[in-house]
């Protein structure tokens, strides 16, 4: 078979290591692996090469994709969706793997929807971690561990200069798994979500009530992105309290860098069950990992909303 890899949306640690193992467990199997770059873009414009072992081989270490990525929400019209259905049978792709999240795999659902003769096999791969059905994402773990040393880093100033107040704004749009996260390891005091909002005042008042106590030197909250109240908030607390607030954004820092070893591992994992998939002839299913082990879920699926659990990662 023909197999085709794009990367799309926003990029994550893991999407390498995990496009060098579909290479290579493709290969393995005796199918012909080819790229499109910068995503469904890319197959909008015949951007395809073939891949081979030696090409991929040192990937595992890389962050970022190589074969970049974009987003392209015309896909959601049905003349796009024609369009690019037809480039992939006249490329002569039998099955098109997209590392991505929800709205990723949504999309290519449509093009199956459009060309019912080519498959499509989903690999979740965002820092987010909102995919619906799966416990992991690619790319959180290097993520989380980029936002542990930025906290860390934050608190030995906390430490050193008691009676400051750190706002930290954590990437994951407008799910709480990141942000959360700081407050279930005992790195941050409490979290303004999406999922839980606090209004100013109610922020103001957690802040003070935390400083009050004896032996607190410093406070630190986490916000989700998505909350667009990271420095509103820190400007009505400075003023309302009249203490030293500082801001910070860690921005897309976050999405970058190496890929972690957990990372890694599941790039292989994710990859190996998505081969798995092609080679059963399971048609428009993506990988999800749950209780310990992978297994596939429909692509329609992606379209349900992941509940947000409080005491998990």
């Amino acid at each position: 078979m023909n197999i085709a890899i794009i990367t799309s949306g926003g990029d994550s640690p893991g999407m390498n290591p995990c496009i060098a193992q579909l290479v290579k467990e493709a290969i393995s199997c005796e199918h012909k692996v080819f790229a499109y770059e910068r995503g469904f873009l890319g197959i909008r414009d015949h951007n395809i090469y073939e891949l081979n072992i030696n090409k991929v081989q040192d990937w595992y270490k890389l962050g970022g994709t190589m074969l970049r990525t974009g987003r392209f929400p015309e896909l959601s019209e049905p003349k796009w969706q024609k369009q690019l259905s037809d480039n992939l049978k006249a490329d002569g792709i039998d099955v098109l793997i997209v590392i991505g999240g929800d709205g990723s795999f949504l999309g290519a659902l449509k093009l199956h929807e459009a060309c019912s003769d080519i498959n499509i096999i989903g690999i979740p791969g965002t820092i987010d971690n909102n995919i619906y059905g799966s416990e992991y994402t690619l790319g959180f773990d290097t993520a989380l561990n980029m936002q542990c040393d930025y906290i860390d880093a934050i608190s030995d100033t906390g430490m050193s200069l008691p009676g400051r107040v750190f706002f930290v704004e954590t990437l994951g749009a407008w799910d709480g798994y990141l942000t959360n996260s700081s407050v279930l390891m005992g790195m941050a005091d409490f979290s303004v979500l999406v999922e839980a909002p606090m209004s100013n005042e109610e922020i103001c008042e957690r802040v003070k009530q935390i400083l009050d106590k004896k032996d607190r030197d410093y406070v630190l909250v986490t916000f989700a992105e998505g909350s667009y109240q990271t420095i509103e908030a820190a400007e009505y607390v400075k003023e309302k309290l009249g203490l030293n607030v500082k801001y910070n954004l860690m921005g897309y820092c976050q999405r970058g860098g190496s890929p972690s070893a957990a990372d890694r591992l599941h790039a292989a994992g994710f990859a190996k069950y998505a081969i798995k998939a092609v080679n059963e002839g399971l048609m428009n299913k993506y990988v999800v990992y749950k209780n310990g082990s992978y297994t596939y879920m429909d692509l329609k699926e992606a379209a349900n909303k992941k509940v947000f659990n409080w005491d998990k990662l």
